[in-house]
């Protein structure tokens, strides 16, 4: 076979193409086996009066609702504000068994199942990872060393954490 300028220019830019699409491939399979902590995903505030702090994210402060569920009764069970494309405020009504105050704090992850892992393997105790049924994020939970509730979600595809994201760039 006679190598011709087109043959070999045909031949590098194969392999380029190649080389460029296997490093992307290999680099998202190794940042999901590895898992990582992208940033915070949200807060979570209980509120005493959820009608008036719903207003004041949404109105006074102009956050957008994003997602919000209801309980059985057709109350509010929690709401997520929408502050960035990827950052939330969520607003959880007090009851007696969760006063008022900051619950927790959210962390979104890639390779959560991983993450969570490395994080067992380091000593923390760590709960997960499940899907959420009613979200379908992957989550998990631990608490920092004054006891502050951490959570670790996978905010994956077809999940509504994902879709709230997603849909950002339309607003």
């Amino acid at each position: 076979m006679k190598l011709t300028l087109p043959k070999i220019l045909s031949a590098v830019l194969f392999l380029a193409i190649g080389l460029t699409a296997g490093i992307a491939v290999g680099t998202k399979l190794q940042t999901e086996e590895k898992g990582e902590i992208l940033g915070i995903n949200h807060i979570a505030i209980v509120t005493e009066d959820f009608e008036k702090s719903a207003s004041y994210y949404r109105d006074t402060l102009g956050f957008p609702l994003a997602i919000e569920f209801k309980d059985q009764d057709g109350n509010p069970a929690w709401s997520y504000f929408q502050v960035s494309k990827s950052t939330f405020i969520e607003l959880v009504p007090a009851s007696a068994s969760r006063p008022a105050g900051l619950e927790h704090f959210g962390l979104e992850t890639s390779g959560t199942e991983s993450l969570l892992d490395h994080l067992r393997e380091m000593g923390l105790d760590v709960n997960g990872p499940r899907v959420s049924s009613l979200t379908g994020i992957h989550i998990g939970t631990t608490k920092d060393l004054d006891g502050v509730n951490i959570e670790f979600i996978g905010a994956v595809p077809g999940s509504v954490h994902r879709k709230a994201i997603d849909d950002w760039d339309l607003k």
